[in-house]
């Protein structure tokens, strides 16, 4: 028997489609251009400054010139300050990333490259005013920039009302709002920060999880997940219209009603994979208290041209995030473990056995263990978790 401890808040992204106006659109679509340039204008700041200097600008020196800009570009008052403001913590974020070689430099924006504007705060506070004449004290509610209006739909500052459909309940407190362009369409995404179950989940329910390609997974008790690969289902109809795309014009007309066509087909095969692995996670999460699985370095791995895309098709990375969140909100936990023999060693007796890859059964000449070679795998990765939690069954 094993005793987990959850942490106690945990923070959650709700997302849903909203339908503004076509007028409302433009004003998106401005208040993205904006922020892109904004960010791309403090980006070449910080590497003139740090030239100059030697020395890099701040997020909070950044801040300041913006309000010095304001007086000088009225273009910048058009928008709600949040957004432009959280534009600097973005480039912070990039830079934080890029020196712990979690990513590259931070590049100039162009128009696809930038999505999405956020609004750090959410929902309707209170401030305290204090009337001179009555010395009294008053507290008087205040509208964020962002917020839910009488009707239930989403209220942005300098906007005005959008229409949204929320068809599942946000559970816990909506810290903030993040409104993302896809295509042709348009979704409100809500980081919504809610309590855990404080109850310790005790039992003796563990699992390792082998993914792969031919098999998207290989549990440790023999239970196997198909791979649906829905991109290479798509492939031939994607290809047909990338080709029609390649011949037009760029930014014609015709080009760009067939871009929304070529962007229909990617977006269908990003929610059918997102919905495969939401539904596998979920299940996964809510029968197995402890996910032991390989801390695999998807980004080395996809270097190899022959395996890259099938790697994406599946989704590993997507999926290990879906898993660890919800076995977090279930009170139980992912384990990650080193990747090493997981598939070359005999899950029954410990010995070497020495195999190809295109060899996908497993025999052992030492103890006679006959197994699919992704069954032994996801037998060792979680005999290696539960090592590493130094985890002993109760008798």
């Amino acid at each position: 028997m094993f005793v987990l401890k959850v942490v106690e808040l945990l923070l959650l992204n709700y997302k849903f489609e909203i339908y503004p106006s076509e007028k409302q659109k433009e004003t998106l679509e401005k208040w993205l251009s904006i922020c892109r340039h904004q960010y791309n204008s403090a980006l070449l700041d910080k590497q003139s400054h740090y030239k100059k200097y030697n020395k890099s600008l701040s997020r909070y020196q950044l801040q300041k010139q913006l309000t010095q800009d304001k007086k000088i570009f009225p273009i910048l008052k058009e928008i709600p300050s949040q957004p432009l403001q959280e534009v600097f913590f973005r480039l912070e974020k990039s830079f934080d990333k890029f020196f712990k070689r979690d990513a590259r430099y931070p590049k100039i924006k162009k128009y696809k490259d930038y999505n999405s504007i956020t609004f750090t705060q959410f929902g309707t506070g209170t401030q305290t005013t204090k009337n001179k004449k009555m010395a009294k004290t008053k507290i008087q509610p205040v509208r964020y920039a962002a917020s839910f209006d009488d009707e239930n739909n989403l209220f942005l500052s300098k906007l005005g009302a959008i229409k949204i459909i929320i068809h599942r309940e946000l559970e816990g407190k909506i810290k903030q709002v993040i409104i993302k362009r896809k295509g042709n369409r348009w979704f409100a995404i809500f980081s919504v920060e809610r309590h855990v179950n404080p109850q310790i989940r005790v039992n003796n329910n563990a699992t390792g999880i082998d993914v792969g390609i031919k098999k998207f997974a290989v549990l440790a008790d023999g239970t196997e997940i198909e791979n649906p690969k829905y991109l290479v289902k798509s492939e031939k109809k994607l290809k047909r219209q990338q080709r029609k795309l390649s011949r037009m014009k760029t930014g014609s007309h015709n080009w760009k009603k067939q871009l929304v066509k070529v962007q229909k087909i990617h977006t269908k095969v990003t929610n059918q994979r997102k919905d495969f692995l939401h539904k596998k996670s979920y299940r996964i999460s809510n029968q197995y208290s402890i996910v032991i699985v390989e801390d695999l370095k998807i980004k080395n791995m996809v270097k190899n041209r022959h395996l890259a895309k099938s790697i994406h098709d599946a989704g590993w990375g997507t999926f290990k995030n879906m898993l660890n969140y919800k076995c977090e909100r279930n009170g139980g936990k992912l384990v990650k473990v080193k990747p090493h023999y997981t598939s070359q060693n005999c899950s029954t007796c410990g010995q070497t056995v020495q195999k190809a890859l295109s060899i996908r059964t497993h025999i052992c000449k030492h103890c006679g263990t006959i197994l699919d070679r992704d069954h032994n795998a996801a037998k060792n990765i979680e005999k290696a978790g539960l090592q590493q939690m130094k985890w002993k069954p109760t008798v």
